[in-house]
């Protein structure tokens, strides 16, 4: 459940977020998906269900 790769181990930091945004966003019934970006780095997505309703009315 928690794991840091190698190269990471050296790096500041106890590894725990993604791990705690992956399990709040599950309890909100949604989801994270990660993968990687083009020109390095990592493109993170969360998906939160919603419900249904018309956007505010501006003033």
């Amino acid at each position: 459940r928690f794991w840091r790769s190698p190269d990471a181990r050296a790096l500041p930091g106890s590894g725990l977020g993604l791990s705690i945004v992956a399990r709040t966003v599950q309890q909100a019934g949604g989801e994270v998906s990660l993968r990687p970006a083009q020109d390095g780095g990592t493109i993170a997505t969360v998906r939160l269900p919603g419900a249904p309703a018309a956007p505010p009315e501006l003033p």
